[in-house]
């Protein structure tokens, strides 16, 4: 498990934070193996987290492959095991680490799947004979015995620190081996037994280094990768700061054949003068700068951001945290396109973090991947370009407003990079070279300048007219080109297709550099069309013409045509209408003039009528009786679609006739036997060989003006026929010929439907606006409501009236809460402006109610989704707005009240864990005090016994076991006296702290069991006959002997309203009582010790009425609901009247303020943040008091002023007793009083307690030299025997607020022979250590004066160790570490590393990991023994000598 720490505390954890990969860590030891780690990459995935937490048996495959071994050497003619595997189209690559932990990675694609190169070791070549070629096994990293001086393998295997050179054979070069390495892994098993002896020293030394190497996987070289590897070996790396290969550290040696594998551009900073070394796809980025960048520094390789880097690597090599940066731009030297040409800058957007590369708390170089964004930057560039100049199209309506704006536009693009000349020219016909030269070969075109950016008036390469046929000049053959190119035209001046001298005195935007290419975009309608534009664009010169600026030129082109075919279509419609108006009205003028000829000449010839009815819009014909047609004008082909021609035999034409129509046909004819005249109507099927032309009612404009959007005539399946025959009879009657004339109907019909439709769908929608469950309004832009439903009526609180139209109404000014009204009009005007639907939430002066699962009810404002939909006039301007209210009351109550569960929740489990802690603190601090007094006691007494003549008990203190004993009292000297009375002083005041922290125990334990049994609803008051002074006595008895030890002077007073009652005897429940009694004494006592004045007092009153604060002197907090609701009392029923006893207690102490005393009587809360720092405590001790008194039908209050201490005052009911009940408790005490033990010796003479008071008071312990010759094992002789020349512990220094176990503490380590120095906070400890021999000054003391009487300068305390409290004032334990780690890094500390160990009651694992993050080197857990201390204290001292033996090159700071 160690082991699998440090190698996550390892470079390899900042490395996987910052690969964009999804990557987790598995720890194969202790089985079964487990998940330990995984980076952002894969907590962002969407599916990937779901995959690998899936219970074992869903994903077992995958599982399977990441616990099975490393594969092991390919066997003859197998192939070697992969590292990577493929699951749910996941492909997963896996690395071992030590053989306890795998990397494993997810791939968007899978890895190479080119099997590895064969190679051929230690093999002659022959010409001859081809070399066999053998695959070459895995390398593995090691570990080699010290003794062992050669070592055989089937190749060479690599250690960490292992020159690539020296391995290689001698007729292939180390460049050649290393590009054909194959993937590494991990140790082999003990059982594998190497094949070839390998004798060379150097290779054995790298080999024996491998064994304190981490054992990092050997990268995978792939075979493209040979040139760059080429380059490497190339550099003369002697010449560098970093020296030859070969003497690499193993580190730098490991972090660089990683990022060799890694695809991402990464480099390496090393060394202090951060030298470059960097991977193939970096040296990308350095274009025409590699490989000379190779060993450079810094500063060279980042020429604008070098120092920048520099400052951020000297702060992360301080805290050793990695850094990501933001995304930055930066240029990036290209060579030139010519030979001899100047080189250019290529514009690159990049996105780097920087990781430290620590060993031993060292900081060694620096990690820099880099992730190009140079295509997202300059996609999302272009692409807002083209967004914008497709809006300033989209409103030009005409050709000539359509140059103008494409102008504007790219005058307006910011930034101008990608636009850094624009030359945009219109393209006519030239109509007179057309007429007059119609040999040249040329087109006959005309090019008017319709705009230029970047091009300087008068400039020869934007005249203002060129002609494409006869003239040469300026950009003329280019654009005659272009004009029959399908695609923009590139031009460069490399090759000379774009001339240098036209760019000459251009006046460049954007970068400011002259362009290396330029497009010539042809501007064209249509495809079939000519163009009509020409753009010349200028290239950014600062980025190649890649595949995404030809996407970005081709969609730009695509802008623009598309752009400019609507408006050419636009003004084509517009010009087919005013053409086809004056064809319809000569149409119409010639209509009425050959219709008049042909009335007058109708009677003249059959032909003429023929003739006329040609012109006619209604389908005509002849027939006889038998259905034959012998006649029929164009317009009855036209209408019936029959494809033939007259004759037509035996009514022929029904076959274009809808088959349900045909029987009403022929029963038409039949009826014109005894009529004349039938009508009928009919279908006409569409044929689809015949084009059938629409009559001129399908073009009337009252359908136009109606607005009915009919479907074409071509596409209509029937068309409906109105027809009229008429039989011609002879004199007898007889049928000759029949007329028939038929008329299409068709658009009539429609219309009919199209409006019986819509009358329907009109219905259907006013139906559903009235049964919908959202408000429907219409309004006006001033806001008076044109129409509405019923539910919006109801939502606003409104009347409804029959027509808005009627009374003015407008629903925004009356129902909207004003609080929201100008977040409404601020959406009403952007609708406006925008032209686009607004969507917002307001409230409505109206309420909401509902019923929850209780039946209760909620009532909350009514929140409601407005929808603002403009409605625009036929002339495109809005006038009004429709939308919907949606009611969403009960989804904002929903989450205010699911919002409120939470912080509820939070705020539960924040009280749980701060009550949990500040118990375990309070629980465990006199626990350490008891038992190091106990320990104490016993030393003492079994010392005393050794005065007396008498053996020592077994298991007393050996400290005490080497004093010279003494025969007999009889020959005591004054010194062994002295010692005797120190000795008892020093039992009595052991004992009373003893007595003091068990029962703060007790309370605090007492307060747990309170609180569990008023949860639990268990607690019972238990009314007894008790007196009430005397019990007030007791109380006050047990806090005697702390309130002597801090001079707090303890008074008890009961006042004349008790006296004059008479009482002696009263029922109550005096445990509870007493509970809030001592609960109240306590905080009274803590609060007061150190105040100038020091008094509390305890005053009893009684009461036959319930106590106001009238007749109080504090103000009483009010009655809880839950002291009513909770549970009744039966023992409290059925008995008198109440007698109110009243107990105040007053301190001299610090006071309270206005905002503490609102936080006192709550649950796990004190008066402030910096009580429970400075003087402990729970915070349940006044909650628990307020219930226990509600309880008794009391109450609790409290008066305070800051700097005039408090009082705090509760009273409850109690009952008179029965006169039974007297004499019982009478006849009680009187027998208790016979049974009391009396006439107890004292054990010290005043002037000894008065001694110890004193010692105990300053909180100070004589130095071991004031005692008479102690004798003490020395603390070097008692090291544990596991370690070696342990070093010497002088001086030991003790950080503790808490005086007793200060006290305790240092008395301890006095007696056992050590010197100690106390200090009660952080800041204290910090300026001691300046007085110790460990701290190094700035100047020299005699200068300023510093010293002692004698003018020499002051004893040094010789320091060793320091024992850290972590819960301390002013400033806790863990600041005033780091503070002295931060000095050991500037230099301040001599002597190495000073050793701290955190002494604390918190025994959570959080908090020692806390404790350890801020350099404790390790904690000790209250309470303790003093051989732990000492043990723990040895153990550090020794680790941290080891350390630094290990690493004698480590510096103090």
């Amino acid at each position: 498990m160690q082991a699998q720490a440090e190698l996550l505390s390892s470079g390899i954890i900042d490395l996987l934070e910052a690969d964009p990969r999804p990557s987790f860590i598995v720890a194969t030891t202790p089985l079964p193996a487990t998940i330990v780690y995984t980076n952002p990459a894969l907590g962002a995935h969407p599916v990937l987290p779901d995959v690998i937490t899936a219970p074992r048996e869903n994903n077992q495959d995958l599982w399977e492959w990441i616990t099975s071994p490393p594969p092991a050497a390919p066997l003859s003619g197998g192939s070697p095991g992969l590292l990577t595997f493929c699951y749910q189209n996941i492909f997963w690559t896996r690395s071992i680490i030590q053989q306890q932990m795998v990397v494993v990675g997810a791939n968007a694609q899978p890895p190479s799947s080119e099997p590895p190169r064969k190679i051929r070791h230690n093999v002659a070549h022959h010409p001859a004979v081809p070399a066999t070629p053998v695959i070459c096994p895995p390398r593995r990293i090691v570990p080699v015995d010290e003794t062992v001086d050669v070592v055989t393998t089937p190749v060479p295997r690599l250690s960490s620190q292992t020159n690539l050179a020296s391995l290689a054979p001698p007729d292939r070069p180390a460049s050649d081996y290393r590009a054909n390495s194959t993937p590494a892994v991990l140790a082999a098993k003990p059982d594998e037994e190497p094949s070839v002896a390998i004798a060379s020293p150097d290779v054995a030394q790298s080999l024996k280094r491998s064994v304190t190497d981490p054992g990092w996987i050997l990268p995978d070289i792939m075979p493209e990768q040979r040139p760059f590897l080429e380059v490497i070996h190339s550099v003369d790396w002697s010449s560098t700061p970093l020296g030859p290969m070969k003497d690499w550290p193993a580190r730098l040696e490991q972090t660089f054949n990683q990022i060799l594998a890694d695809s991402r551009p990464i480099v390496i900073y090393w060394g202090p003068s951060f030298s470059t070394i960097y991977n193939e796809a970096f040296s990308k980025l350095c274009g025409s700068r590699h490989p000379a960048l190779l060993g450079s520094p810094v500063e060279d390789t980042w020429r604008d951001a070098g120092g920048q880097l520099k400052e951020a690597m000297h702060s992360i090599s301080v805290n050793q945290r990695g850094l990501v940066e933001d995304e930055w731009r930066f240029f990036v030297e290209r060579e030139a396109d010519i030979e001899g040409g100047p080189n250019w800058l290529e514009e690159t957007y990049l996105k780097w973090s920087i990781v430290p590369i620590v060993e031993d708390n060292k900081c060694l170089g620096f990690m820099h991947p880099v992730l190009e964004t140079t295509s997202m930057r300059l996609w999302e560039r272009r692409m807002k370009m083209l967004i914008d100049l497709g809006e300033a199209l989209a409103t030009a309506r005409d050709v000539k407003s359509y140059w103008e704006k494409t102008i504007q536009q790219f005058a307006a693009v910011e930034p101008s990079y990608d636009v850094p000349l624009v030359i945009l020219y219109s393209v006519v016909d030239d109509t007179e070279v057309m007429v007059t030269n119609p040999p040249l070969d040329g087109p006959a075109k005309i090019c008017h300048l319709e705009g230029a950016l970047g091009v300087p008036a008068e400039h020869p390469i934007a005249p203002d007219v060129l002609s494409l046929q006869t003239g040469d000049e300026a950009l003329s053959p280019i654009f005659r080109e272009a004009l029959t190119a399908p695609h923009p035209l590139l031009l460069q001046t490399k090759d000379g297709t774009l001339p240098e001298s036209l760019l000459e005195g251009l006046q460049w935007r954007g970068f400011d550099d002259p362009c290396r290419a330029a497009v010539v975009c042809p501007i064209r309608p249509t495809k079939a069309e000519d163009a009509m534009g020409l753009l010349l664009l200028g290239l950014n010169p600062r980025r190649p013409y890649d595949n995404d600026y030809r996407q970005y030129i081709s969609l730009l082109s695509q802008k623009l045509t598309t752009s400019l075919a609507s408006i050419v279509l636009l003004e084509e419609e517009a010009r087919r209408g005013r053409n086809a108006a004056e064809q319809a009205a000569y149409d119409q003028a010639m209509l009425k003039e050959k219709l008049a000829v042909q009335t007058r000449e109708a009677t003249e010839s059959i032909q003429m009528f023929e003739a006329v009815a040609e012109f006619v819009p209604v389908g005509m014909c002849f027939g006889d009786v038998q259905g034959n047609i012998t006649f029929a004008n164009d317009a009855w082909y036209k209408i019936t679609g029959y494809p033939g021609t007259v004759p037509v035999e035996s009514q022929g034409f029904l076959s274009c006739v809808s088959e349900e129509d045909r029987p009403a046909i022929t029963d038409a004819y039949e009826k014109l036997k005894t009529a004349n005249n039938v009508e009928f109507e009919f279908r006409v099927k569409r044929q689809s060989n015949f084009s059938i032309t629409p009559p001129l009612t399908r073009n009337s404009p009252s359908f136009e003006k109606a607005g009915l959007d009919f479907a074409p005539m071509d596409e209509m399946k029937n068309h409906h026929i109105v027809a009229t025959a008429k039989a011609e009879r002879a004199s007898d009657g007889t049928i000759l010929r029949i007329l028939t004339c038929l008329t299409d109907v068709t658009a009539h019909k429609q219309a009919a439907e199209e409006a019986v439709r819509r009358a329907q769908q009109a219905e259907n929608l006013k139906r559903m606006a009235e049964f919908a469950t959202v408000g429907m309004y219409d309004m006006d832009l001033e806001g008076r409501l044109l129409g509405a439903n019923n539910v919006f009526y109801e939502m606003c609180g409104l009347e409804k009236v029959v027509d808005p139209e009627d009374v003015v109404i407008k629903p925004w000014e009356t129902c909207v809460d004003p609080e929201d009204s100008r977040l409404l009009n601020q959406k009403l005007q952007k609708m406006v402006l925008e032209d686009k639907v607004q969507n917002v939430e307001i409230r409505l002066k109206t309420e909401w109610t509902a019923e929850d699962g209780a039946g209760n009810k909620v009532a909350y404002p009514r929140w409601v989704q407005a929808t603002l939909m403009p409605v625009k006039s036929t002339e495109g301007v809005i006038q009004s707005f429709t939308g919907c209210l949606s009611d969403v009351s009960f989804q904002k109550w929903q989450l205010e009240r699911e919002k409120m569960r939470k912080e509820e929740a939070i705020e539960s489990k924040r009280q749980q864990e701060n009550f949990i802690d500040m118990t375990s603190h309070e629980m465990r601090n006199p626990l350490s005090a008891i038992v190091h007094c106990a320990d104490a006691i016993t030393a003492t007494i079994a010392r005393v016994q050794e005065i007396f003549g008498e053996s020592p008990a077994t298991g007393v203190a050996g400290s005490l076991s080497t004093l010279p004993p003494v025969t007999t009292a009889n020959g005591w000297s004054e010194s062994t006296r002295s010692e005797v009375r120190e000795l008892l002083h020093t039992g009595i005041d052991s004992a009373e702290t003893i007595v003091g922290c068990a029962q703060h125990q007790k309370r605090i334990v007492d307060d747990i069991l309170t609180m569990s049994k008023l949860d639990s609803k268990l607690l019972a008051i238990t009314p007894i006959t008790v007196n009430p002074v005397q019990m007030v006595k007791e109380a006050l008895k047990m806090f005697e002997v702390e309130a002597r030890r801090v001079d707090i002077t303890l008074e008890m007073a009961v006042d004349k309203s008790y006296q004059d009652l008479g009482i002696t005897y009263l029922d109550f429940d005096p445990s509870r009582l007493k509970q809030v009694l001592i609960n109240l004494l306590t905080n009274a006592l803590k609060f007061t010790k150190t105040g100038p004045t020091r008094k509390v007092s305890v005053t009893i009153r009684a009461s036959l009425t319930t106590p106001t604060e009238a007749t109080s002197s504090v103000q009483f907090i009010p009655r809880s609901q839950e002291s009513y609701d909770d549970y009744d009392q039966p023992a409290l029923r059925g008995r008198g009247p109440p007698v109110f006893l009243m107990f105040e207690v007053k301190d001299t102490g610090q006071g309270l303020t206005e905002a503490e005393k609102k936080s006192l009587f709550q649950r796990f809360v004190q008066a402030s943040s910096r009580t429970h720092v400075k003087y402990g405590g729970s915070g349940l001790g006044l909650f628990i008091s307020r219930r226990l008194t509600e309880l008794q039908n009391g109450a609790i209050g409290v008066a305070s002023k800051p700097g005039e201490g408090s009082t705090f005052a509760f009273y409850i009911e109690a009952y008179m007793p029965s006169e039974a009940a007297i004499r019982e408790v009478e006849s009680t005490v009187i027998a208790a009083k016979n049974a009391t033990i009396t006439g107890l010796g004292k054990t010290l003479s005043k002037e000894d307690k008065g001694a110890d008071a004193h010692l105990v008071r300053n909180g100070s312990t004589s130095p071991a030299s004031s005692r008479p010759s102690p004798t003490v094992i020395s603390p070097i002789s008692e090291t544990s025997t596991s370690l070696s020349s342990p070093p010497q512990i002088s001086g030991i220094m003790v950080v503790e607020d808490n005086l007793i176990n200060q006290h305790i503490t240092r008395r301890g380590l006095v007696n056992m022979g050590f010197t100690v120095d106390v200090a009660n906070h952080g800041v204290e400890c910090l300026e001691k250590l300046q007085r110790t021999d460990r701290y190094i000054h700035d100047h020299d003391p005699k200068c300023n004066g510093e010293g002692n009487q004698n003018g020499q300068p002051p004893a040094l305390f010789p320091l060793s160790v320091i024992l850290m409290d972590i819960e301390m004032p002013i400033q806790d334990g863990l600041t005033c570490t780091r503070n002295i780690r931060e000095l050991e890094r500037q230099g301040k500390i001599t002597g190495g590393r000073l050793p701290i160990i955190a002494v604390s009651a918190n025994a959570r694992t959080e908090q020692k990991k806390e404790a350890r993050e801020a350099g404790c080197d390790d904690v000790l857990v209250k309470p303790y023994r003093m051989p732990e201390l000492l043990e723990k204290m040895r153990t550090v001292m020794a680790t941290i000598a080891a350390q630094e033996a290990a690493s004698p090159t480590t510096t103090s700071a």
